[in-house]
Order: structure tokens, then C-alpha cells, then sequence
């Protein structure tokens, strides 16, 4: 991307020039044909869905996943995904190919205000989990994944504070997620889905 460039503009570009049936074919999602060159991509995201228009690229989304990153990772996702599909092997962020540079605001920004807000609160992180679609996995004391979308997979494992030891968040993604996403733009996922699982603990507290 050149400087000063909006972001959007790199994968709608991709976009424009490519099949949407086979764009969505191997992201997962459902082409819905309105025309000869119009319809709209229908990709899960989370616990809910957006709608990427053709032939203007443009992306709707409602709450809680009409987020701009969410947005911009939605094209980013459609536009570079190989249609690998999920290995079930998990990888801690640090071993994704790209990835350790970015490993310490991963640990500062995602994992550390985690393990700091439900790390006494194991009923709070799992609704919360649930509220974006997440699944109970077996991992630490309690542990969720998600599907940030259909290829990419995500797990979020707390251990939770006791006399010992203070709390603990892990971020884990699936070894193929990097067929479909970069080690930032994974990052950026992580992040959001930080986000809205504290905004989640905020409306039910």
C-alpha cells in the first residue's frame, strides 16, 4: 500500500479483477447472484455476517462485527485467501510465519487486558466468548475459539488468578490462518476480538 493510500483500496482493486463465485468458493462464504456482473459475497464473521457488494466492493456489516477493522479485514481476507482450509493444529501468535515482530503489542494489547479483566471472572469471559460466537475448547482453566471467519481460526485460553499465580491469557491460531492473512493483519483480528469480548463483559455487566 503507498503512503496516504486508504487501505480498502489494494483488495478491492484484487477484487474488481476477480471471479466473486470462485473468490467466495474458496473463503467459505455464498455468492449470491443479482445480474450479470452484480450479486454479493456473504461471509461469515464471528457471530455474524457481512455483505460485500460486486462489482463496487463495498462492505456492509452490522453490530457487533461492523467494525472497521473488521471491514478492512473482511476484503483482506477475500481478497488473499488461498482456500486452505483449517489444519487443527494451534500455533501461539509468535510462531506464525512474520509474526514475532509484532508479538509484544499482541501481549500488551490483547493478551495482558484479557487475563487482567476475566482472570476472576470465568462465567463473564465465557458469555463473553459466546457472544461473538466463541466455543468452549479445552485449554488452561477455560478457553474459547472462534471462527473470525470460515478459514481462519482463533483461540483465546485464560488461566485464571489464585494464591500463587496471577492471570494469563494465550492467543493460539490455527497453522494455516497465514494462508489466508498476515501475521499484522491477524493481529488486527486479534485485537478487535479483544475489543468486543471486553465491550461484551461492559453490556452485561
Amino acid at each position: 500500500m503507498q503512503r496516504g493510500e486508504n487501505p480498502f483500496d489494494e483488495p478491492r482493486r484484487k477484487l474488481r479483477e476477480a471471479d466473486p463465485a470462485s473468490v467466495a468458493q474458496r473463503a467459505g462464504a455464498r455468492w449470491e447472484p443479482a445480474g450479470s456482473e452484480a450479486g454479493r459475497i456473504v461471509l461469515p464473521v464471528l457471530s455474524g455476517v457481512a455483505f460485500i457488494s460486486f462489482p463496487d466492493v463495498e462492505v456492509e456489516a452490522q453490530r457487533p462485527i461492523g467494525t472497521f477493522t473488521l471491514k478492512l479485514l473482511s476484503l483482506l481476507y477475500l481478497a488473499n485467501t488461498d482456500g486452505e482450509p483449517p489444519s487443527g493444529e494451534w500455533l501461539a501468535y509468535r510462531e506464525l510465519p512474520g509474526a514475532r515482530f509484532y508479538e509484544p503489542v499482541v501481549r500488551r494489547s490483547v493478551e495482558e487486558p484479557l487475563a487482567a479483566r476475566f482472570g476472576r471472572d470465568r462465567e463473564g469471559f465465557l458469555q463473553s466468548c459466546q457472544a461473538l460466537g466463541g466455543t468452549e475448547v479445552d485449554f488452561g482453566d477455560v478457553a474459547c475459539s472462534f471462527a473470525l471467519f470460515p478459514q481462519v481460526m482463533v483461540a483465546v485460553i485464560l488461566w485464571l488468578c489464585d494464591e500463587e499465580f496471577p492471570p494469563r491469557a494465550q492467543l493460539l491460531f490455527d497453522s494455516n490462518s497465514t494462508h489466508h492473512l498476515n501475521a499484522f493483519d491477524l493481529r488486527m483480528g486479534a485485537q478487535d476480538i479483544s475489543s468486543l469480548m471486553m465491550k461484551a463483559a461492559g453490556e452485561k455487566g
